[in-house]
């Protein structure tokens, strides 16, 4: 068994009415929504959590870590976020913007001087900016397919880092698969980023996430790949559908994609460590964020085409703040949901240990009700 590429399914901009701040009964509606939506989709567990205004108003854990065994998970749990690891590599790439060590108009030419009269033409003056909002003209390796090659290439370097760079010069001197400029999802865009994150700094991108970002935040439960161990059941499994049936995964075998593909999604976390995050980029809208300034959250945050900006799905309002910021993520086995409305500091996330169809449909059975509970305002 192959894992499944991690992708964003980027959920619809439409959970972007005024909302109001929750009620006293808003932990009992969580529970029981989360319940009834977990229950109908025939899924192992659902979590969430709601934060308006920097204050955990519910949160709720229901459900099994793996099927066919009896451990329940917890609020504490880790959970495999897929594609939103993507804004975590966004905002590493603006910390090092801010600290001098790179720019968002850097060339990939300028980037990787060592191979530089190897990139295609094509690719010479594509920027970070381009890289990260997925415009840079690279294939998706979205599926399946794009598995075995990528496999081959990793195959050639003895650690992570040199995988990243041989992902780099292999598929630069390649023809691009589609337009610069125009939008066209690519985790290989955000592996390549992270590549030159490294090449920048001589650290492994998973140290820069821990220096950088979860170190500053205060973020310690967390780390990358499928989380837990195979002797027991001490965290939620990923669950692929085998034979229409939903099937736990050792986290140790084919449980996750290869850790090269890193910077585009490979981190787990648990829900009140990705509130942090999450909160901090909240915050950076309203121009007190920790780890940023004011106008590098407005360039992660801005649209660079249609409602994607770097490393985020985002819709601005008339004022060019943003009505909401959103990212959905999975590897084909989790599948984890973000939705920050800054205008009414509402943060919601959602997460589920499978990533089939029906996950898919547990994430808008939830978000719907919720949606309607928070009644909007006048």
């Amino acid at each position: 068994m192959k894992p499944l590429l991690a992708f964003c399914a980027l959920v619809a901009l439409a959970f972007t009415t005024p909302i109001a701040n929750a009620d006293a009964a808003l932990q009992t509606f969580l529970e029981q929504t989360l319940a009834a939506a977990r229950d109908k989709n025939h899924l192992p567990a659902v979590a969430a959590v709601v934060q308006i205004n920097g204050k955990l108003e519910a949160e709720a854990a229901l459900g099994i870590r793996a099927e066919g065994h009896p451990e329940r998970v917890t609020t504490n749990d880790r959970w495999h976020i897929g594609s939103d690891t993507k804004a975590f590599t966004a905002t590493l790439i603006a910390r090092l913007v801010e600290q001098g060590v790179m720019k968002f108009d850097d060339t990939l030419a300028a980037s990787f001087p060592a191979f530089a009269k190897d990139i295609n033409p094509a690719y010479r003056n594509i920027t970070i900016t381009q890289l990260l909002s997925h415009t840079a003209g690279l294939p998706s390796l979205t599926d399946n397919k794009d598995l075995p090659p990528f496999i081959a290439v990793i195959k050639t370097a003895p650690d992570v880092k040199g995988q990243r760079a041989a992902i780099a010069r292999k598929y630069l001197t390649m023809p691009p698969a589609s337009k610069a400029g125009e939008f066209e999802y690519s985790n290989l865009g955000f592996i390549i980023a992270g590549a030159i994150a490294e090449a920048r700094t001589g650290k492994a991108w998973e140290d820069l996430i821990r220096e950088q970002i979860f170190t500053p935040l205060g973020i310690k439960n967390a780390g990358f790949g499928a989380p837990g161990t195979s002797a027991t059941f001490d965290q939620p499994r990923g669950h692929a559908e085998q034979a229409g049936k939903l099937v736990p995964l050792d986290p140790t075998q084919d449980a996750d994609n290869p850790p090269a593909l890193g910077p585009a999604g490979t981190i787990n976390i648990a829900l009140k460590d990705w509130l942090l995050f999450a909160q901090d980029q909240l915050d950076g809208v309203h121009g007190h964020g920790k780890l940023l300034k004011p106008e590098t959250y407005r360039k992660l945050h801005t649209p660079v085409t249609g409602n994607y900006a770097l490393g985020w799905g985002a819709k601005l309002g008339a004022t060019g703040i943003p009505e909401i910021i959103t990212h959905s993520g999975s590897n084909g086995y989790w599948l984890a949901d973000i939705r920050i409305l800054p205008k009414h500091d509402m943060i919601f996330l959602t997460v589920t240990n499978a990533g089939n169809e029906a996950a898919n449909e547990l994430i808008k059975d939830v978000g719907t009700p919720l949606k309607d509970r928070l009644k909007p305002l006048d």
